[in-house]
């Protein structure tokens, strides 16, 4: 259910690895095109993921993860039988051993039908507290238990009818959907959406993006990255005050329309429709100014970088809402013009008290290094196989 580079940035780095080891990895993806610029390069083979095709009009904003499931298709069993179908047959064609998911609850449900085992990645939005129902998303009013116990009922009701005929067990509740051999919260407890579980396995984030542009700082004094994309909460408001801030712009911007971008085109604006080496970046940046995707937002605070956010989606909303309590950014909410949102980037780039914020997040985790991280998961990967070597196929 992830779009954009995110999810593909976590994956690939578990597919190298697990090729290093002598695994066939085969990545069912969302967006073929994406894979191909980003697992294609490094021979990482991938497939369409089964998706569904027909969604109903949604007036509002999932309020729980079963809201969410039951707007993806998941409140209505013919589709979700189709969809679960699908994966069956793949799971069946490639003979997996174990299932690896991230942030793909079909995928799951065809691994628990087919008797494969499964571990699960997560930024902690995908993976909800193993309560029954599930709860609410936290932090918004519209968001209550009685919504999200009715939403669960409803999904549970279409999915047992698809169990029914597929003759397999009754699913009592979501949470036991999430019951798999091992499963990383790839995020830090500060981050995670539904905040601090001591229950969890947290490793941090282990996105790896490829082969970014090399781009060079612009003339100025401040240093200001900026990660938007077409949908963005009132982007063309964002990127007239990110051309007239004192300070030095590079922005990444696919799919932004050019006629937004074109103004920008001066000397402390550099402007990528394309990915962006952020590795050389986010060094040396003052603040960081996104749609609040959970890698970006992540990466980032790493190097002590404040945030300023824009997010669009309630997973942003949610990653948003973190930040915020960790004092080392601020949330652009509700309709917002260009001077008021110069005003917050130079309120950000001029009071220390959000740097020193994102300097403590940083200096907290100092020793954390993304490729250990990924070699964890497949070290214990390896564990999860061995221990079920005997109920898998041979080859895989």
């Amino acid at each position: 259910m992830g779009s954009n580079l995110g999810h593909l940035s976590t994956l690939l780095p578990l597919a190298r690895r697990l090729r290093e080891h002598g695994r066939h990895a085969l990545v069912a993806v969302r967006d073929v095109t994406l894979a191909g610029r980003m697992l294609g390069p490094v021979g990482i083979p991938f497939v369409q993921a089964p998706l569904p095709t027909v969604f109903g009009r949604v007036a509002q904003q999932p309020a729980s993860y079963a809201d969410l499931l039951r707007m993806q298709g998941w409140g209505d069993s013919v589709q979700l039988g189709a969809c679960l179908s699908a994966w069956l047959q793949l799971l069946s064609l490639y003979g997996p051993q174990l299932v690896v998911v991230d942030h793909s609850p079909t995928a799951l449900l065809a691994a628990r039908c087919a008797g494969i085992p499964a571990v699960m990645i997560a930024t902690g939005f995908e993976l909800p507290p193993a309560l029954q129902p599930l709860p609410p998303f936290p932090g918004f009013s519209g968001a209550t238990a009685a919504g999200a116990a009715l939403a669960e009922s409803q999904v549970l009701e279409a999915v047992n009818q698809v169990m029914a005929r597929l003759r397999r067990p009754r699913v009592d509740a979501l949470r036991d959907l999430f019951r798999v051999e091992q499963r990383w919260l790839t995020t830090f407890p500060e981050l995670d959406h539904y905040g601090a579980r001591p229950d969890e396995c947290y490793v941090g984030p282990i996105g790896q993006l490829q082969c970014g542009e090399p781009l060079d700082w612009p003339t100025g004094t401040r240093r200001v990255f900026a990660y938007l994309r077409c949908g963005t909460p009132g982007l063309a408001e964002i990127l007239r005050a990110l051309g007239n801030a004192d300070a030095a712009v590079i922005c990444w911007a696919p799919g932004v329309d050019r006629s937004l971008l074109d103004p920008l085109k001066h000397c402390r604006v550099s402007i990528s429709p394309v990915p962006v080496d952020l590795e050389r970046l986010r060094d040396q940046a003052d603040l960081c100014v996104s749609y609040s995707p959970a890698g970006t937002v992540a990466s980032t605070l790493l190097k002590s970088v404040p945030q300023l956010l824009a997010p669009v989606h309630i997973e942003a909303q949610m990653t948003a809402h973190r930040v915020e309590c960790m004092g080392a950014g601020l949330t652009l909410r509700g309709r917002q013009d260009e001077k008021s949102i110069g005003t917050k980037l130079q309120h950000l780039l001029g009071h220390s008290d959000f740097k020193a914020r994102a300097h403590a997040f940083a200096r907290r985790y100092k020793d954390f290094h993304a490729a250990r991280a990924a070699d964890e998961i497949v070290d214990q990967i390896e564990v999860v196989i061995a221990k079920n070597k005997n109920t898998g196929a041979d080859a895989h």
